[in-house]
């Protein structure tokens, strides 16, 4: 039985391989997707070139060659990855689904996800202090709220950490807060992961589409390391991950979307807000678009006559209607949940300089190129705004350093100025506001980046690695302790998180790149368009509009780049499961 099955594994190759110049003419879709991807990548080796060497970098006949061989390259094998994953892809997850009643439980996964994330638990134990956590438990035991952290993300640590501390103070039992915060996190995300799962087997995926899925969640390291993380994007990411299930279910029309599900819908929105700002940008521009779909419902639907079309339409202009009403409903709830927990907890408002990463890395690096050449009135009213010290804290892979010298009070009470001021450098340097951007968000969209790691090196604990996980609560007193249950599994963690093994080799390194997930779930939405699959736009969209937050955002981090990760196999499944909706 093996060996047939492998002579049919074989012969399956080979009809594809016969069949690839004849299906890349059909579908051009992969060929401009990997031309796309190899320009995207010799933009990228121009550009940490020109970081290194200086403009001649580009003159050198040496280098054009490796940029040609480099652009070829990448385009060859993209092309032939995506369309042995189209069409290969199509036979692992269609089929009969031949799957045990084990494999037919949602709760089977959840509890195998728990399992297979405990020993990293345990290696790390309590948890992962990393990121915004440290400053958000700061915030919470000096009672100096500010809203530029989700404040109930910061209540629910602070809310744990209480309760480790009451249960060593009073009780003696040597349960630390935040390792009651890794478990409630963990569960959470293996629940909404859950959910994914529940997903597939309503949609009778097979057993090796499950199967592997699994073994993903469970083995891929940047999993349990998010989920013990004390970082608001763990319960980002699981909210998101809800929301897009939610969706589908109701763009499908397969499944009933009645009262149940819109407040389920409701309740997963408005926690996609409350635990990040960026889940408010989703929903306002998610409700435009449905309003707008709604519109247009409503126009086409009266000048149909036939009554079984017209019926049909009504049908799915119901759908619309309600999910821009719980949309909009969970907008307000947001806004009226967030303004008393500002009341109660007497929350700052956050900077101005959040919203203006960008911009503020195009005049810093515009100062530091062309400072000399600036005429005094225009240093004059640049500095106002943004000091010397800190456009010269200039770092070309994030905003952090020049963001915290900005004049946010001037900004408040003056922006036409700034306004003025930055309009006027753009015609004067246009090429400075070209590059900025470009290497901020080199790691969205250069495949063999390592900038994400290297994010902090220089200015903040001179720290590079990964996923940051080593940061130490120096904060919380007795309290919060670290302890190694299970080194020789923490060693191997840490091969990945802090020393990037992985980038040793070029299949692991692209694998763990967060431009990788960023093209796929790209390429995600263009395979929908070409397969006149509209409907399942609008649950894209709403991922998209999300990675459009990120590439405005500080920095390119795994962090911020976990959702797509966490998505990519649920969302692959609806791009291989049928071509029509």
């Amino acid at each position: 039985m093996q060996e047939q099955k492998e002579e049919q594994k074989k012969e399956l190759i080979k009809k594809l391989i016969k069949e690839m110049p004849v299906n890349l003419k059909k579908q051009k879709l992969f060929l401009v997707c990997g031309l796309a991807i190899a320009g995207f990548e010799v933009l990228g080796l121009i550009l940490t070139g020109l970081a290194a060497e200086g403009k001649a970098y580009v003159i050198k006949p040496q280098n054009v060659l490796m940029l040609a061989f480099a652009g070829i390259a990448t385009f060859v094998l993209t092309t032939a990855v995506l369309y042995f994953m189209w069409h290969g892809g199509r036979r692992f997850v269609t089929g009969a689904p031949e799957r045990s009643k084990l494999l037919s439980k949602p709760f089977f996964y959840h509890v195998a996800l728990l399992i297979g994330w405990l020993p990293c638990y345990l290696a790390y134990f309590p948890a992962i202090y990393s990121y915004d956590g440290e400053p958000q438990l700061i915030q919470y035991t000096q009672h100096t709220f500010n809203n530029h952290h989700p404040i109930a993300h910061t209540l629910f640590i602070g809310a744990c950490y209480d309760v480790g501390r009451f249960l060593q103070k009073n009780l003696h039992c040597p349960l630390d807060g935040m390792a009651i915060y890794a478990l409630l996190q963990m569960v959470l995300l293996s629940g909404a992961f859950a959910c994914g799962f529940a997903f597939l087997i309503r949609r009778n995926a097979t057993r090796r589409m499950l199967i592997g899925t699994l073994l993903w969640c469970i083995i891929f390291p940047v999993h349990p390391l998010m989920a013990i993380s004390t970082t608001k994007d763990t319960f980002f990411t699981a909210f998101i991950l809800m929301d897009f299930f939610l969706l589908v279910q109701a763009m499908e029309g397969k499944e009933k979307f009645g009262k149940k599900e819109m407040i389920r819908l409701c309740i997963v929105n408005l926690g996609l807000m409350l635990f990040r700002k960026n889940g408010v940008y989703i929903q306002i521009i998610l409700l435009v678009i449905l309003l707008i779909t709604v519109l247009c419902c409503f126009l086409h639907c009266n000048k149909l006559r036939r009554r079984d079309i017209e019926s049909s339409r009504k049908k799915h202009t119901e759908v619309w209607i309600r999910l821009a009403v719980v949309t909009l409903l969970s907008i307000c709830l947001f806004f009226a949940v967030e303004q008393s927990l500002v009341y109660i907890t007497g929350a700052e408002p956050g900077e101005s300089a959040e919203a203006l990463s960008i911009p503020l890395q195009q005049l810093a690096r515009t100062y530091k190129s062309s400072g000399e050449q600036m005429k005094e009135e225009d240093l004059e009213l640049l500095t106002a705004y943004l000091p010397k010290k800190g456009m010269e804290n200039y770092r070309p892979y994030i905003s952090d350093g020049v963001k915290m010298y900005f004049n946010n009070d001037l900004f408040r009470k003056n922006p036409s100025d700034f306004i003025r001021i930055y309009l006027r450098l753009a015609c004067q340097y246009p090429g400075s506001y070209l590059l900025a951007p470009l290497y901020q968000t080199m790691g969205d969209w250069f495949l063999t980046d390592i900038s994400h790691c290297l994010v902090y090196q220089d200015w903040w604990r001179d720290r590079t690695g990964y996923l940051i996980t080593d940061a130490i609560p120096v904060f919380a007193g007795d309290f919060v302790k670290k302890e190694n249950l299970l080194p020789a599994v923490r060693n191997v963690y840490e091969a990945i998180a802090t020393d990037c093994v992985h980038q040793r080799f070029l299949p692991a390194k692209i694998l763990f790149a967060p431009a990788l997930y960023c093209f796929l779930t790209l390429f995600a939405g263009l395979a929908f368009l070409k397969q006149k699959r509209y409907r399942q736009l609008i649950p894209w969209a709403a991922v998209m509009i999300y990675f459009l937050t990120v590439a405005a955002g500080p920095c390119v981090l795994i962090r911020y780049i976990y959702p797509f990760m966490a998505l990519m196999p649920f969302l692959a499944f609806q791009v291989l499961r049928e071509e029509k909706a």
